[in-house]
C-alpha cells in the first residue's frame, strides 16, 4: 500500500506520523538530538520513518521545520541548532524518489487545522498559535501563503510596544511573543505581583495559573489576562485589516484558556479593528499537537498530485 509520511520537528520532540490518505495510520515521537549542532535529527528522522514504514511504498514526506522556508531550503532554525540547510536533499540521501515537501511547523500546523481541525469550512483564515512562542500561518483561497522568503506568518515578531521594554528571541524589542505567548504571560505576571496580595505569591507563576485564578476573580490574574488580551487584540486587528481573512483560528497551550480567553480577545479586537473586518469569526485550533504531522502530510499529497498530473500530460 502507498503511504505518506507527516513528520514536524520540534526543538524537544519529533513527531512522525504515517498516513493511508488523510487517515493516520501510527505515530510516534522521538527526542530531538540537538547535539553537534542538530546534525543527526535528520538520520534518526529517517531511521524511525524505516522502522514505521512496513511492507508500505513511501510516496512522499512532509516535514515542518521551526524556521523560515524557501524552496525546501530552511533559512535558519536556531532551535535546532541548524543555519542554511536544504532540507529536501538532506532527505533525498536517504530516500532518492520519494517526494519531498518542506514546510515552516507553524504553516503546517495552519494546513492541518485549516483541512481537518478549527479552520475547517473557511477559505481564508488566520492561524496563530500561542505556545512557548509564538507561531502562525495565513491561508488564502484555500492555499498556504508562505511569502516570498517563507516569512509569511511570523506573526510572533509583529512590534506591539515602543518603549523597547523586552528584548525578543529574534533580536527586536517589543514583539507580540514578549506579551501574548506562554512567556511572556509569565513576565508581565512576575512584574504585576510584586507588592500586590495575589494567588501569584503562592503558587508557580505559570500562564495556566494565570488564566485558572482571573477566571476564579483574582485581580491581578485579570489584570494581566487584560494585558495580553490588549496586545493580541491589537496585533491580530493589523493583521487582518492587511488580509481581511474570513476567521482567525487560535491555537496552541495558551489557547486551552478556551472561551474565556476567546471571548475577551474577539471582544476587544472588535473594538480596535476597522469597521469593515469587524465582523471576522473567532475559533479555537483541534488539531491540538497533531495539526503539523496532518498539515505536512496533506501538503505533500497535494504535491505528488500536482507531479503526477503534469507527467500525464
Amino acid at each position: 500500500m502507498e503511504c505518506v509520511f507527516g513528520i514536524d520537528i520540534g526543538g524537544t520532540n519529533i513527531k512522525i506520523g504515517k498516513f493511508h490518505g488523510d487517515e493516520m495510520a501510527e505515530s510516534r515521537q522521538v527526542k530531538t538530538d540537538k547535539g553537534a549542532a542538530g546534525a543527526n535529527i535528520i538520520a534518526d528522522v529517517a531511521r524511525a520513518v524505516r522502522e514505521m514504514q512496513g511492507d508500505d511504498v513511501i510516496a512522499g514526506i512532509g516535514v515542518g521545520v521551526p524556521g523560515p522556508v524557501m524552496d525546501g531550503v530552511v533559512l535558519g532554525a536556531q532551535n535546532l541548532g541548524w543555519k542554511e540547510l536544504n532540507v529536501i536533499k538532506e532527505f533525498e540521501k536517504y530516500f532518492p524518489g520519494v517526494v519531498i515537501r518542506v514546510l515552516n511547523d507553524a504553516n503546517a500546523a495552519a494546513v492541518g487545522e485549516w483541512a481537518y481541525g478549527g479552520g475547517a469550512g473557511f477559505s481564508s483564515f488566520i492561524f496563530m498559535t500561542l505556545g512557548t512562542g509564538i507561531g502562525g500561518g495565513l491561508i488564502i483561497n484555500n492555499e498556504l501563503v508562505e511569502g516570498a522568503s517563507g516569512s509569511t506568518g511570523e506573526i510572533g515578531h509583529i512590534r506591539v510596544g515602543y518603549h523597547n521594554d523586552r528584548l525578543c528571541t529574534c533580536g527586536l524589542y517589543d514583539c507580540i511573543e514578549q506579551y501574548a505567548s506562554a512567556t511572556g504571560i509569565v513576565i508581565t505576571a512576575n512584574r504585576l505581583r510584586v507588592g500586590r496580595e495575589t494567588i501569584l505569591n503562592e503558587v508557580e507563576v505559570t500562564s495556566k495559573n494565570v488564566f485558572d485564578y482571573a477566571q476564579l476573580g483574582d485581580e491581578v490574574c485579570l489584570e494581566v489576562v487584560n494585558n495580553m488580551v490588549e496586545k493580541l487584540a491589537s496585533a491580530l486587528a493589523a493583521i487582518t485589516n492587511t488580509v481581511n481573512p474570513e476567521a482567525i483560528v487560535l491555537g496552541g497551550g495558551v489557547s486551552k484558556a478556551g472561551q474565556f480567553l476567546l471571548d475577551r480577545v474577539e471582544k476587544r479586537f472588535r473594538e480596535l479593528a476597522f469597521f469593515s473586518v469587524r465582523d471576522t469569526k473567532f475559533a479555537l485550533a483541534k488539531m491540538g499537537n497533531a495539526a503539523g504531522m496532518y498539515g505536512c502530510a496533506y501538503e505533500v499529497r497535494k504535491k505528488i498530485c500536482r507531479l503526477r498530473s503534469t507527467a500525464d500530460r
